[in-house]
């Protein structure tokens, strides 16, 4: 090994430590140019297992190893993703595999981590072939006091990288092995007990998955070794030394749970036993637990690698899993669980106390406090877990959990005076607010949660507590109940809440106290004595909010007065009108501050579609919100971008808002600056939202945009054509592109004859970009334009298509169909799906009636061919392969509409089919997953998540008045296609189709009662 090549890596590694940055930076070059000699790994492995020299320092040997593994992952293999030349030779490999593992065994845990993680990293495409000696060294390294650690870590990572026939043979020697580390407490620590816990669980986990394939791969690994680990889990709960081994209970517990989610069946003789020890760690930790949650004693502070905590409140988190797993399980939770819900649902409680610390966090921070008591919130507490848990138990044991809900906090109530578990009470009772005051929960027989005797006798004297956070909980819980309890005790509460707000009051009590106006908001929509009441003092409130929101130290405290007054200004018109100017300047100071805020820019937006949509106030709105919109869209500061697109919003929800014809504010200040803005920006955002602002502009006013001029005479007709031929662009954002068709159909319709020449040009445009297209929202978009012109246009539509030529040498109309018979079972949103079915329909009609032979020359992929040797897991090689029937356009049509007919009637012909052995052992509603649909031809993909996103009832079409307005909108699409399919089933080629029909597709049709003729 050339020793200047050592010198010069050791001189640049020191280099890399520098704090000068022109001198660190030449060295890391250095680095970089020395990183392809042959020498480079080997040289910076002796680095990292050099010992006692003085030179190399524990902080330059940890350097080494981070470059070392980075050298690993980049240039071990050619065959890697990462992979950059050069590939290290074979003999420097071998050399390699044989310096590391004494890496392991070094004290220093930040350098033997980082050995560990290159060991993984190297086993991960070695192992076995080219190191079969490594598992033999690292079992040989767990009996090494010095060697057990680093051994953890490898095989730790190392489990994760298993493939299935590694764990074949892995499972047999390492599990016996981490069970041994679990039971033998005085060799080795709890936290290397606990990692053989980890190593036990991932194992666990990819027997479940390989159990899937193979039903007997579970008896033959988990078997043997079952009842081992769970006498070692035993003693494990059970230990009660004064030194807690709480990390290693928490893994224990955790791997417990795993167990019993994917092997229930082979659990069930283990459970009695198990859960036993847990339930006492539950039921004895409490005093702990409040020390700790009080402030008089320190839980421990570690955590571990997945952030969670290493002391008692990990315990009782991984409890609370493990009797989730439990309620999940129904075969099992009834005869578990039923008879001890009371005792279970009061720990429950008692665990959902708030800490003395996180108190204070909130005096101290308000924002984290708002943030908390979010339902959205990403923070993931004690609290929140206890209330997951109890949330589940009172679904899953609707009746028998209300009358264990009333003993538990009966019982804490009656035992305890202390403010924080009258507040975890409240918070409990109104969590499950909806659950408590369900018609099953209040029957008059005493035996369900009494909440009238619990308002009166709990809520009340509480209100008069020092402890504002109970009081505060106290006015939550009332208006949560408000329509339950008697009018005037729920006229006391809104009299309450009010006062609450008050400038002089606690912030924490007005937060809560904002919350409960806006469930008094919510429930008087069904109760006008309590509307009644509102409106004597939400005039005040609304002040008080202001004032609140406006003054507050953070952008959650504004963000929660603002979406109470949302709520208050759909309450009542009037109300609306007498507060109306005073909300348009709120939302104006909020935009100009706020404008590129994403929590605060909806909430705004939102008001002004409230105020909007008062006659009285929408005038006002115009007049004084655009002028401030005009200005920031003329603004041409690159950095406007975000506050641009936000205005746009706005300006479209003020525009759908308004009647035609429109004032000159809107129709010769802000149109222009729309355009403008559009033309001028490249960001997608704004082109976006420009596109459906202009769009508002022609379906609301159409004449005026027709009539519109500038003064070099260009109409605004001519303006929209040029925006949406630079959405089209080739080389703009394809996001741009996601809504455009939106615009183009609008415009096609509103416009009529009026585009003349255009039209062909907006089309050619379409086209162009469906070319270049990758993006199926951008497609979908794009192919809609054509499937609303087939419903209105059809002649029209096919003969442009046939006389333009597509991007293959065939005609646009080959192209198009092509494109769209091959995605039409991805294009999500229910009535997209109405329309482009529905043009399908039309186009087969047509095709067959008309004897078109411009539609019926098309030929598209039609079935997979299914692969030689028949079915089973189907490689990358063989994806390639994939063969697919050739089929005449106006065939796919017709199978399609079939098949959009079965899956509109899936869950009524939903026959799912019987679970095998891991199945039934498992009994885990997971699994359902794993079943396949055989009767019904399945939509690609199924049913997508923007289906409900995108469907009538919601999302963006439910606000979209182009699409409510559309005779298609209220179409019942299977009475529809059932119909058809049926008509067309009469005709004299019906039998020729019907011979292209697959098994599903004619499983539909004689569920439909439609006749499928004989082959």
């Amino acid at each position: 090994m050339s020793s200047s090549v050592k010198e010069a890596l050791i001189e640049s590694l020191l280099g890399s430590l520098s704090p000068d940055t022109g001198f660190r930076k030449a060295a890391e070059e250095r680095l970089k140019a020395l990183e392809v000699t042959e020498q480079y790994p080997l040289i910076l492995m002796e680095v990292v297992l050099a010992t006692g020299d003085s030179v190399l320092q524990p902080p330059m040997r940890q350097l080494a190893s981070v470059v070392l593994r980075q050298y690993v992952d980049t240039h071990w293999t050619s065959i890697a993703d990462k992979f950059v030349p050069p590939e290290p030779s074979e003999q420097v490999k071998a050399a390699l595999r044989e310096m590391a593992p004494v890496g392991l065994t070094f004290h220093e845990s930040k350098i033997r981590n980082s050995v560990a993680a290159i060991i993984s990293s190297i086993a991960h495409w070695d192992w076995p072939e080219q190191w079969p000696s490594l598992f033999d060294s690292l079992m040989k390294l767990l009996q090494l006091e010095e060697g057990v650690q680093g051994a953890m870590r490898v095989m730790t990572e190392f489990a994760k990288e298993f493939s299935d026939e590694h764990m074949v043979h892995f499972a047999p020697r390492i599990l016996p092995a981490m069970c041994g580390i679990i039971r033998q407490g005085d060799r080795y620590n709890m936290y290397t007990r606990a990692r053989a816990a980890q190593i036990f669980r991932t194992c666990v986990r990819m027997i479940a998955n390989l159990s899937q394939g193979n039903k007997q791969i579970s008896s033959q690994l988990l078997d043997p070794i079952l009842s081992d680990y769970m006498a070692a889990f035993v003693e494990v709960l059970s230990d009660s030394s004064q030194n807690p081994i709480y990390v290693l209970k928490k893994d224990v517990v955790k791997s417990i749970a795993i167990l019993i989610r994917h092997f229930q069946k082979k659990m069930v003789p283990y459970l009695d036993h198990l859960l036993q020890p847990a339930w006492n760690i539950l039921t004895s930790s409490t005093q702990q637990f409040r020390e700790i949650y009080l402030g008089a004693e320190d839980d421990d502070p570690d955590v571990d690698s997945d952030g969670e905590s290493c002391g008692i409140e990990g315990v009782i988190y991984a409890i609370f899993e493990l009797v989730q797993t439990l309620v999940e399980a129904p075969s099992i939770s009834k005869s578990m669980l039923e008879n001890t819900l009371p005792d279970l649902i009061y720990f429950t409680i008692f665990y959902m106390q708030v800490p003395q610390e996180r108190v204070e966090t909130w005096n101290t921070s308000p924002s984290i406090f708002v943030t908390d008591e979010d339902e959205d919130s990403v923070a993931y507490t004690l609290r929140t877990c206890a209330l997951d848990l109890l949330t589940l138990v009172c679904d899953e044991f609707e009746k028998e959990s209300m009358v264990a809900l009333g003993q538990a906090v009966n019982k804490h109530l009656s035992t305890s005076n202390d403010w924080r578990v009258q507040e975890a009470c409240l918070f409990a009772v109104s969590s499950l607010g909806p659950r408590v005051s369900r018609p099953s929960s209040l029957s008059l027989s005493g035996l369900n949660f009494d909440i009238h005797g619990f308002v009166q006798n709990v809520v009340i004297p509480g209100l008069s507590s020092p402890d504002v956070l109970l009081v505060g909980r106290c006015l939550v819980l009332g208006s949560i109940f408000c329509n339950m309890i008697q009018s005037q005790l729920a006229e006391n509460f809104v009299r309450a809440a009010a006062g609450c707000l008050h400038p002089e009051k606690n912030i924490i009590l007005k937060i809560l106290a904002i919350k409960a106006i806006s469930n008094f908001v919510t429930h008087s929509k069904e109760n006008d004595n309590l509307k009644k009441v509102l409106l004597q003092v939400l005039p005040s409130v609304i002040e008080c909010l202001v004032t609140f929101g406006t003054t507050g130290s953070s952008v959650e405290i504004l963000a929660l007065a603002l979406e109470c007054v949302e709520s208050i200004l759909h309450l009542d018109g009037n109300l609306t009108a007498l507060v109306g100017s005073k909300m348009t300047t709120l939302s104006i100071a909020c935009f100009v501050r706020f404008n590129a805020d994403p929590v605060i820019c909806p909430i705004i937006e939102d008001i002004i579609k409230a105020l909007c949509e008062n006659p009285k106030c929408v005038t006002e709105v115009q007049e004084r919100f655009t002028p401030t919109i005009v200005s920031v869209l003329n603004s041409r500061n690159e950095d406007m971008s975000g506050p641009q697109g936000v205005g746009l919003d706005l300006l479209a929800v003020i525009i759908r808002a308004s009647t035609a014809p429109f004032n000159a504010i809107l129709m010769n200040g802000a149109f222009p600056a729309v355009i403008n803005c559009v033309m001028n920006s490249d960001d997608h955002t704004v082109l976006q939202n420009g596109g459906e602002c202009l769009r508002a502009y022609v379906a609301v006013s159409p004449a005026q945009v027709y009539e519109y001029r500038d003064a070099n005479g260009v109409s605004g007709l001519a303006y929209i054509v040029q925006v949406v031929c630079r959405l089209l662009d080739p080389h703009t954002s394809e996001f741009s592109a996601t809504l455009v068709g939106k615009l183009i159909t609008t415009l096609i319709c509103k416009a009529g004859e009026g585009l003349g020449d255009q039209l062909e040009l907006l089309l050619r445009a379409v086209l162009s970009k469906l070319r270049s297209a990758d993006t199926l929202s951008v497609i979908q978009s794009l192919i809609m334009v054509y499937a609303h012109l087939f419903n209105s246009q059809m002649e029209a539509a096919l003969n442009f298509l046939d006389s333009v030529p597509g991007p293959t040498g065939q005609s646009a109309l080959h192209f198009v169909m092509t494109e769209w018979v091959s995605r039409q079972q991805m294009f999500y949103g229910l009535f997209d799906r109405k329309v482009s079915y529905v043009a399908l329909s039309k186009v087969l009609l047509h095709g067959v009636n008309m004897e078109d032979q411009r539609l019926a020359s098309i030929q598209v992929k039609g079935d997979l061919l299914s692969a030689p040797g028949g079915t089973g897991v189907v490689t990358r090689s063989q994806k390639q392969q994939e063969r697919w029937t050739e089929i005449p356009l106006l065939v796919k049509i017709f199978k399609l509409l079939i098949t959009e007919l079965g899956y509109s009637a899936l869950e009524q012909t939903d026959e799912l089919e019987s679970g095998d052995e891991e199945e039934d052992e498992s009994g885990s509603e997971n699994n359902d997953e794993n079943k396949e649909n055989t009767n019904s031809p399945a939509r690609g993909g199924g049913m997508t998540a923007e289906d409900y996103f995108f469907a009538e009832e919601s999302g963006l079409n439910a606000e979209d008045h182009d699409v409510i307005n559309d005779p298609l909108y209220n179409l019942d699409l299977e009475s529809y296609l059932k119909e058809l399919i049926t008509c067309f089933s009469t005709q004299i080629y019906y039998p020729q189709f019907c011979m292209q029909l697959n098994v599903a597709e004619k499983k539909v049709m004689v569920k439909y009662g439609i006749p499928v003729p004989s082959p």
